[in-house]
């Protein structure tokens, strides 16, 4: 018998609809954010690693959601002892599946933030600790989803209680995986601070560009708010159906908000405006418009060149004694920008990027000699 979309019905009470509605929503919500991103990203022909892996994490949330909304029509949301034997075996199998999508959404997300930061920040020793970080969140999935699958043996007994089987303590487990979590959302949040702070920016200039990668803290809140809910199902675990609810909706809510915070930067011109009227206008430019906010080291780099006088006019080499100096200033930039097509910058992450630029100073006290009649070059 299908419950459909989880609202109360025949006077039975159904808090159902709450996850079918959420997991619909966020999903939804993860989906055209990611959209938007892979447009970009496509529009620049800068698509890259990170893009493929969180193209990935999108695919297993909305395997996350299908697998929500089937428990749901199966009667997830209800009292244990308001469903028939078939339903309550049915909505727990359900319910089982969505563990594995979820931990893989989560890791996934994780690992596409730090591999679009090794894109903006390219310091070798960066680059290690971003493959380190990647690594360990990789391990850490893995292991939860292996310890998921196979929690009870045979599997079947994790959603069929009548089954004899031998499993781990899922209370300890549940909650060490929980606190990991968090610990990790926190690794990736602080990861891309230190280097921001070693650029040579205003304080006004930091602030902003950490702003946008501390927006990822909501994704730190919502896995903590999901660690309260799974600490306090753990004790009514009698009526496993109904009193999962709350854990059900922040998990749904964890996932699909590192999905858009993954792709936070194509969303640069909202963010910027707001960020700007809160913090004051910052640098612009005519390149990259009223949403600017430019790093830029720089280094100068000195060339003599001689200029000999020929019998057809003034020839100029880089041999020789230096009678003429030009200045070469290479600028490398981190920007927050308004970006329009053509402008020769390097797309790194959607609305931040980091561009390159050359100018040249030249300082001569030569006079140059009109060129012989008939030998003009």
């Amino acid at each position: 018998m299908s419950r459909g979309l989880g609202f109360p019905d025949d006077g039975l009470s159904n808090q159902g609809w709450k996850l079918y509605i959420t997991s619909l929503c966020m999903v939804i919500f993860a989906g055209l954010t990611t959209v938007a991103r892979c447009a970009t990203r496509l529009h620049t022909g800068q698509f890259g690693r990170d893009d493929y892996v969180i193209i990935c994490s999108l695919i297993f949330s909305i395997v996350l959601s299908v697998a929500i909304q089937l428990a749901v029509e199966n009667g997830y949301g209800m009292h244990k002892a308001d469903l028939e034997g078939t339903e309550l075996i049915e909505a727990l199998r359900w319910f089982f599946v969505a563990q594995t999508p979820y931990k893989v959404v989560v890791c996934l997300n994780k690992i596409s933030a730090v591999l679009f930061y090794q894109r903006l920040f390219v310091g070798k020793g960066f680059q290690a600790i971003c493959w380190l970080c990647i690594g360990i969140i990789g391990g850490w999935g893995a292991g939860a989803v292996g310890a998921t699958i196979w929690q009870c043996v045979p599997i079947q007994a994790s959603w069929d209680k009548t089954i004899q089987a031998t499993c781990i303590d899922s209370d300890a487990f549940w909650t060490a995986y929980a606190v990991g979590n968090i610990l990790s959302d926190v690794l990736v949040l602080v990861l891309p601070i230190p280097q921001v702070l070693k650029l040579k920016l205003r304080p006004r200039e930091k602030v902003m560009l950490c702003s946008v990668f501390a927006l990822g803290g909501f994704v730190v809140v919502a896995g903590i708010m999901r660690t309260v809910a799974v600490r306090s199902s753990l004790s009514k675990q009698a009526d496993v159906t109904y009193n999962f609810i709350p854990r059900g909706i922040w998990t749904l809510v964890e996932a699909n908000a590192g999905i858009v915070n993954a792709c936070l930067p194509i969303l640069k011109k909202p963010i910027s405006f707001l960020l700007a009227r809160m913090l004051g206008k910052t640098q612009v430019d005519q390149s990259t418009g009223p949403y600017s906010g430019n790093i830029r080291p720089s280094r100068t780099l000195a060339i003599s060149v001689s200029r000999k006088q020929g019998p057809y006019g003034t020839s100029s080499t880089a041999r020789g004694k230096a009678e003429s100096t030009h200045e070469m200033r290479r600028e490398s930039d981190v920007e927050l920008v308004k970006r329009g097509a053509g402008d020769g910058s390097t797309e790194l992450g959607g609305g931040i990027v980091r561009k390159e630029s050359w100018s040249v100073t030249v300082e001569s006290d030569l006079q140059e000699r009109p060129s012989q009649p008939g030998y003009n070059f």
